[in-house]
């Protein structure tokens, strides 16, 4: 009679992974940079559609006709015309000073992304270099 073949079944166990509580913060900082990257994906149409509005309508065509009709519509409205004058001149002001903000939201969009794209790589960076210290 003959030994039954011994079947040997070479089971490794599982890896355990053991993270520093800086490898976890790193993790975590990843996952609210990408949950951050998706919302601002989401938003940038929006933002784009508020800065062509606002832009458009100070096109310097659009502007005028825009600063006539509030002018005309005072004036209809039984304003005096020193007053609709002072009037007129502010809302101009205002428009202006919607430029600025205009202006400013395209280059907040634009530093964003980078800034959270180098703090993972700084994160990163010193999580490896910390690695070849202790290795």
């Amino acid at each position: 009679m003959s030994k039954p073949e011994e079947i040997k079944e070479e089971r490794k166990a599982p890896a355990v992974i053991v993270k520093t509580e800086e490898e976890r913060d790193v993790e975590e900082l990843r996952e609210v940079l990408k949950a951050v990257s998706e919302f601002l994906k989401e938003l940038s149409p929006t933002l784009k559609d508020l800065i062509e509005t606002i832009l458009g309508s100070l096109r310097g065509d659009a502007l005028g006709k825009e600063v006539g009709v509030f002018y005309r519509s005072l004036i209809e409205a039984g304003i005096k015309e020193e007053t609709a004058t002072k009037m007129t001149e502010e809302f101009l002001r205002r428009k202006m000073e919607m430029v600025n903000v205009a202006e400013i939201l395209p280059k907040l969009s634009q530093m964003a992304p980078r800034k959270q794209v180098e703090v993972v790589e700084k994160k990163t960076a010193e999580k490896e270099s910390g690695e070849e210290k202790s290795g």
